[in-house]
């Protein structure tokens, strides 16, 4: 890196702009995860299937301090998740004050998903196939939307003079995104949260969660992106259990024509009535970790105009892996999922089924 950055500082200099411009400080962290999956679909009269897995990822991260003791950073993240596509995300901005505060800026995130504590889950590549017309949502923060420009405002630690407790508020603009009557987009975001970690003993307690109250584009959307997640995390040596519940509604546009069937959509669609339920729970004994997970999610989908009717879509996953330490960041894992889905109370057999994966992780 450090050669990076002489480099930096020669091809400023030779432009005359060396008093101008300095190389400000930068790390780089990733991984390669390789190995096999596999997965046996309820629809699948052949037998199961596998194939190989590989997924990559590099981390950049850039900051530097003004003479006023302000930090300044930014960073992206390259990540190929298949042989045939990359994608970089780029990171905003985010000020680090010398009072602890932070504010990020551009693709600052919602403050509700900032404070949601981690919950245990199995480790691995496992999947099932997903179908286009059930659409219980799988995760607490399925609320969470809004657009890249935006801020989020941090308090520093023990904010309000209470130990433990941190807050920030959230607010993100889609201003270029023009009212339609045909098609639903994120018209923008505002969502607060707050965490709250306790420590007795050995033991760590962290409870944290938010509100969300979104918008859309969409004149005759009778629904828009709101709700609330609640979650807990304990950790006591080697154990760690957690929890988590979000309730509200979800909007969204089906990507393609295909998938527009989705108890009918014209103007885009709404999961109204969502829930979703998670828990976990893991162990570190030496160089091994054992982890087990649930996620229980349902739903009510239909047109985003319309009132919704029928039986609500249903998502339901149990999860274990086994993860062994083989060396200084290369770490083997063992993997199983089972996966149940349902469209208006019917099994989708084309996304039901289990899965598996064996491989290892070498990270720097």
């Amino acid at each position: 890196m450090k050669k990076e950055l002489l480099i930096a500082s020669a091809l400023v200099g030779s432009l005359g702009l060396a008093g101008i411009a300095e190389a400000a400080t930068g790390s780089m962290s990733g991984h390669q995860r390789v190995g096999v999956s596999g997965s046996d679909l309820d629809s699948n009269t052949n037998g199961a299937t596998n194939a190989a897995s590989r997924q990559t990822a590099f981390s950049v991260s850039i900051s530097e301090t003004t003479d006023s003791g302000v930090q300044i950073s930014t960073g992206f993240d390259l990540a190929e998740e298949s042989t045939t596509a990359a994608t970089v995300d780029q990171q905003g901005l985010t000020l680090t004050f010398t009072s602890g505060a932070k504010l990020d800026l551009v693709e600052a995130g919602n403050s509700a998903t900032t404070h949601v504590a981690s919950i245990p889950s199995g480790s691995g590549e496992m999947s099932v196939a997903a179908a286009t017309t059930t659409n219980a949502p799988s995760t607490i923060t399925f609320a969470d939307a809004g657009d890249a420009v935006g801020f989020e405002f941090h308090t520093a630690a023990d904010a309000f003079g209470v130990e433990g407790l941190k807050g920030s508020v959230s607010y993100s603009t889609n201003g270029d995104a023009a009212n339609t009557t045909v098609n639903h987009t994120d018209a923008g975001m505002m969502s607060v949260g707050a965490s709250y970690v306790s420590t007795a003993g050995d033991s760590t307690v962290t409870m944290g969660g938010g509100l969300y109250q979104g918008s859309s584009t969409s004149t005759t959307s009778l629904y828009e992106d709101e709700g609330y997640v609640v979650s807990l995390s304990a950790v006591t040596g080697n154990l760690t259990v957690g929890a988590g519940f979000a309730s509200g509604t979800n909007v969204g546009q089906a990507a393609t024509a295909a998938a527009s069937n989705i108890d009918g959509q014209s103007d885009g669609y709404a999961v109204t009535g969502a829930e979703v339920l998670k828990a976990g729970v893991k162990y570190v004994s030496g160089d091994m970790t054992f982890s087990l997970g649930m996620t229980s999610g349902s739903g009510n989908d239909g047109d985003i105009a319309a009132v919704t009717t029928g039986s609500d879509d249903t998502y339901d996953s149990q999860n274990a892996s086994v993860d062994y330490a083989v060396a200084s960041g290369v770490t083997a894992t063992l993997g199983y999922a089972s996966i149940e889905r349902n469209n208006n109370g019917v099994a989708v057999a084309a996304a039901t089924g289990s899965s598996w994966y064996v491989g290892a992780t070498v990270s720097f």
